[in-house]
């Protein structure tokens, strides 16, 4: 089996026999760098860090629960940091942003789906390893950076409020439910011992307090009896209802206040957005040190190909 073998020597003089080739294709790539560094645009980065708040705590049952003792995971998990960040990626977010800072008409862009590309390219989010969320715009003007990257975070964080408020009037309409369904029961149930009493004039036996003994004065026959065993049936399978009923009263109040003015926020923001005063952009040596580089190598390879094509033919 051949085995091709390289000769270090040999190649640096192929290279230094072109020499001014490679250095003329290094100067071009210089100068280029040097043109591209002098007339790029500014442009300048509003950062900002963020923690998202785990799910319980917008769980209002878990909230204001007094008998039972719930573990709370005050910082979102990994799920969740997956949902804030789809939310955050959300073509609604992005088009809140060109909406909001008039990015389409400011770029002169010419449709809106450009806009959508090109505020896709300036808005980068990363989770980090402490499972927070790191959020940055960038613009040539560093006030419409942080006006952009403020509407995200506003417009996504009301997303993510309006899940939890659809959730709680999905509750609240389930609990009214199950309360309707609850009265209907006791009226029923009213009926019933309103129709016993009447049939068999038992309307002191029991009162003023339900379940007391008769007086022992009082006699009743054997149907008396088992009139007044059902009503006490009936009136303690009532008043089971009447607590439950209670419960669900006060279990929708703790959902229903949820639904006001005073939002409870979802993201921390550790710091930021704000608006930037130092540019963005790759520092101009690094660009002309990492372009010079490339160039020589490039013209390094192109004569090194151009000498193997030359041998091959001879």
């Amino acid at each position: 089996m051949q085995q091709n073998k390289y000769d270090l020597v040999a190649i640096i003089r192929t290279i230094k026999s072109r020499g001014k080739l490679v250095w003329g294709i290094t100067a071009l790539g210089l100068i280029a760098s040097v043109l591209f560094v002098s007339f790029r645009p500014k442009e300048y980065t509003s950062e900002a860090s963020i923690i998202v708040k785990g799910f319980m705590n917008f769980d209002r049952n878990q909230l204001y629960g007094a008998n039972t003792l719930y573990t709370k995971d005050v910082f979102a998990k990994d799920y969740e940091l997956d949902k804030a960040m789809t939310i955050l990626e959300s073509g609604d977010v992005k088009g809140h942003i060109n909406e909001s800072v008039k990015f389409q008409s400011v770029h002169k862009l010419k449709s809106e789906e450009a806009a959508f590309k090109a505020i896709k390219s300036a808005f980068k989010l990363k989770r980090t390893d402490n499972y927070d969320i790191e959020a940055k715009f960038t613009d040539t003007d560093p006030k419409l950076a942080h006006a952009a990257l403020e509407a995200a975070l506003q417009k996504a964080e009301s997303i993510y409020i309006n899940f939890f408020e659809d959730y709680n009037r999905d509750v609240t309409k389930e609990i009214e439910f199950k309360r309707k369904t609850i009265s209907d029961s006791v009226a029923v149930l009213t009926d019933s011992i309103a129709a016993i009493r009447k049939r068999y004039n038992l309307y002191s036996e029991l009162l003023p307090v339900r379940g007391t003994a008769l007086s022992s004065n009082y006699s009743i026959n054997a149907d008396n009896a088992a009139a007044i065993e059902q009503l006490q049936s009936l009136i303690g399978i009532k008043d089971k209802l009447d607590d439950r009923s209670a419960e669900l009263a006060s279990l929708k109040n703790e959902y229903n206040s949820f639904l006001n003015q005073e939002k409870m926020h979802v993201f921390y923001r550790v710091t930021g957005p704000y608006v930037p005063n130092v540019t963005s952009n790759l520092p101009a040596f690094i660009v002309i040190l990492a372009s010079a580089v490339s160039a020589f190598l490039f013209a390094c390879l192109l004569v090194l190909i151009a000498n193997a094509f030359k041998s091959k033919a001879a």
